[in-house]
């Protein structure tokens, strides 16, 4: 007791054999966890937390930690689990649980598996210290001073490592486990020669070995055996081969070149090749594959036909039994083989599934042909990374023609009655700048005879009132129909792809007498715009003639004149049905004068019209929609003012010159020349001056009401007016009357025309005689 490690025996026969490799799978990930917990090696996540008295640890002989009342416990499973429930007590962080789950897998595998991932590192440790591996060192990570020395010496013993081995010693596990012999078997070659004492390292080292040489001998046979075209035996030593070397591609090519195609089908579609397999795929047995086929996963690969090359397809999720995978990067124009290799975790449990030789060319989907005249039309969608779409047709000839087509369709044009077959294919270019072909697909398409079009509409007025003549050239073969077409209409020479049945409604306007060849007259209801179009048809199918857009505005009624003021006049008339607009013009001396007028103008302001005094000719008449081509005009609404004509009269007051004698004088004022009216000749009234006489002595009368409320005591005629002033004394007519002062006068206009013309009447007192 109380003596170094090693003083019995000598410290060199003492010493145990370093390990070169920790041997514990996932060392790397082990290594981190370690790191993010802030442990130097394993024995510092071995102690106890918050520290003990004499906290060293012992490894050279059996790796033990400090424990209650000073002793040294052996680390074991049951050890282990105590530190790792006091860490998390204490609040270790949750990675923790994970990284003494690595710990008790080692122990599990190995007793002393932890003792020399602790040796490992411990020897990388030291031999990285500043002043390389010394007992402060070894002491400084932990290590009991008793075995400080000897650990130190052992370090400076140990032969050194290059990175590489280093490398190779801690995946060598890792590798192995994953079933990749030659991977090992490399990484073997890499470590230096191991010591004696570690039995561990040298025993996988010649498992290594041994299965290396198996798979050789197995490789072997089966070359012999497929060079003597036994490929069903062939394909069992390849099988054999794989699954004892799970990384050996010559194993593993030639079993997929030796299985027969069977049980995976493959379809080409336009995102890549789809893979499906049943859940219970039928092949050849293998007795080395496990039960419980139904759950297997599957590993895909994919190859390109002469060469000897796979590459692994992924696919997300995990493909299962009853498989059903596209696989999106097949390389297009290229012959491929699949393979689905069933798997045991990650080990292959079973020959392959193997596909036949499959094109990676996807054909165009959704072809649609349609036919028309003398034409078929075609559109299909093009899959992406075609570089370009051919078309073979062939029909009633007997010789295949090549189709000009473009990306998504084509127009083959000049084509007989008859059915007609097209095999259209895309091109691709293969990552060698090879141009392939797809096998193509095969659409048909009957062109039937279609009929003629109409090559002319011609559309006017006819002989009667009221009445459209409609005429047209072509439509030969076929039935030509007037159809009233609502919105735009069909482009001439179109065919229309609507059947025969679903056309618009032809025209509805009454026929005027018996159909004549290439035409017809109508008598179209007013008010009204109709898009004539003409339309032939035979059987089903139907093309689109000229258009013709005619409105028959309706006529404007009621219309009528008064002149409100000497020179402004109001007009007034109901507004036509379906017209925005008219156009009112009217003539007179000085010329001819338009406007146009909107209906809301009209029914918010009415029509008033700034004219002369001269007679006046109206006429009123709807205007056309802006976009017809013919126009019904109805009968225009037409009326007249004749012109404005005043007459005027006065009577002399006594004077001087006068005496007692009463003069009367009376003109007429007309806007223009007698007989230069636009209405013709001036037709005036007959002028009557009445005299009122009162019925009390000095008293004046009112002025008489009308021409018989008085006596007549001057006339003058329409011609007297006409031909200038008139100045007549009245006294003496007044006298042969027996009318006595005071009295009253009053001029009247009497005649046929005596509401055509003004009276301008003087001051009441100037009428007043006493």
């Amino acid at each position: 007791m109380g003596r170094d490690f090693g003083d019995l025996l000598g410290l060199p026969q003492a010493l145990p054999g370093m390990p070169l490799s920790p041997l514990v799978p996932g060392w790397a990930e082990l290594r981190a966890a370690e790191r993010a917990a802030g442990f130097r090696h394993a024995a510092d996540a071995l102690l106890p937390p918050g520290g003990t008295p004499g906290g060293y640890f012992l490894v050279l002989d059996g790796l033990r930690v400090p424990g209650r009342g000073g002793r040294r416990r052996h680390v074991d499973r049951a050890l282990l689990a105590e530190v790792r429930d006091a860490r998390l007590r204490a609040g270790a962080p949750e990675p923790v649980r994970s990284l003494f789950a690595r710990y008790d897998a080692a122990l599990a595998e190995h007793p002393m598996a932890l003792r020399r991932v602790v040796l490992y590192q411990l020897l990388q440790l030291l031999r990285d210290a500043p002043r390389g591996p010394g007992p402060d060192a070894a002491t400084a990570l932990g290590v009991d001073p008793a075995e400080a020395a000897a650990l130190a010496h052992a370090a400076r013993r140990a032969a050194r490592t290059t990175p590489a081995a280093r490398a190779a010693a801690e995946t060598l596990v890792d590798v192995w486990r994953a079933g990749n012999t030659r991977r090992a078997h490399t990484l073997t070659r890499q470590l230096p020669a191991a010591p004696a004492g570690d039995q561990r390292l040298a025993h996988l080292v010649a498992r290594i070995d041994s299965r290396a040489r198996r798979t050789d001998a197995l490789l072997r046979e089966a070359h012999a055996l497929e060079r003597r075209m036994a490929t069903d035996a062939a394909a069992d030593h390849y099988l054999r081969a794989v699954r004892t070397a799970e990384d050996d591609t010559d194993a593993l090519h030639g079993l997929l070149r030796t299985c027969r195609p069977t049980g995976l089908r493959t379809e080409v579609r336009q995102d890549g090749v789809r893979l499906r397999w049943p859940a219970d795929p039928v092949g050849p047995a293998d007795p080395a594959s496990p039960d419980g086929a139904a759950d297997r996963t599957w590993r895909l690969l994919r190859g390109t036909v002469g060469r000897d090359e796979w590459t692994e397809v992924t696919a997300t999720p995990t493909p299962t039994s009853g498989g059903d995978v596209v696989d999106a990067a097949a390389p297009l124009g290229e012959r491929l083989r699949y393979a689905a290799l069933p798997l045991d975790g990650d080990r292959v449990a079973g020959r392959p599934l193997v596909s036949a030789e499959v094109l990676a060319a996807p054909e165009v989907s959704d072809v649609t042909l349609t036919d028309g005249r003398a034409r078929v039309d075609a559109r299909w969608r093009t899959p992406p990374g075609a570089r370009r779409v051919t078309v073979v047709r062939t029909g009633p000839a007997p010789a295949a023609t090549d189709v000009p087509a473009g990306p998504h369709g084509f127009t083959d044009q000049g084509l007989p009655p008859g059915e007609h077959r097209y095999r259209i294919h895309c091109v691709y270019r293969t990552a060698a700048g090879r141009e392939v072909r797809s096998p193509g697909v095969t659409a048909h398409r009957t062109v039937h005879p279609w009929p003629d079009p109409v090559t002319g509409l011609t559309v006017r007025q006819g002989g009667t009132p009221g009445v459209l003549s409609v005429d047209w050239t072509g439509g030969a073969r076929g039935q030509v129909r007037l159809l009233d077409w609502p919105g735009t209409p069909p482009t001439p020479g179109e065919d229309l792809r609507t059947p025969a049945a679903d056309l618009p409604a032809e025209l509805a306007w009454p026929p005027c007498g018996a159909p004549r060849a290439g035409g017809a007259e109508y008598r179209p209801p007013t008010g009204a715009t109709t898009r004539v179009t003409a339309v032939t048809v035979l059987g089903d199918r139907a093309v689109a003639g000229p258009s013709v857009r005619v409105d028959v505005p309706e006529g404007v009624p009621e219309l009528t004149a008064r002149r409100v003021e000497p020179t402004r006049a109001r007009l007034t008339f109901d507004w036509p049905r379906a017209t925005d607009r008219v156009r009112v013009r009217w003539w007179q001396a000085d010329g001819t004068h338009e406007r146009r007028l909107t209906r809301s103008t009209y029914l918010r302001e009415g029509l008033h019209l700034d004219i002369t005094r001269a007679a006046a000719h109206f006429r009123v008449e709807p205007l056309a929609v802006a976009d017809a081509d013919v126009v019904l005009p109805p009968a225009s609404a037409e009326t007249g003012l004749p012109a404005d004509v005043a007459v005027s009269y006065a009577v002399d007051r006594p004077g001087f010159l006068t005496g007692r004698r009463r003069r009367v004088t009376v003109r007429a004022a007309t806007p223009e020349p007698v007989g230069e009216s636009h209405e013709g000749a001036l037709e005036m009234p007959e002028f009557v001056l009445v005299a009122r006489a009162g019925d009390a002595p000095r008293r004046a009368p009112d002025p008489p009401r009308t021409v018989r409320d008085g006596i007549p005591v001057l006339r003058l005629s329409g011609a007297e007016l006409l031909a200038g002033p008139v100045r007549r004394d009245i006294d003496a007519a007044v006298a042969d009357a027996g009318v006595r002062r005071p009295y009253t006068l009053r001029a009247f206009l009497t005649g046929p025309h005596a509401h055509a013309v003004r009276l301008e009447e003087p001051p009441h007192k100037d009428l007043v005689v006493r």
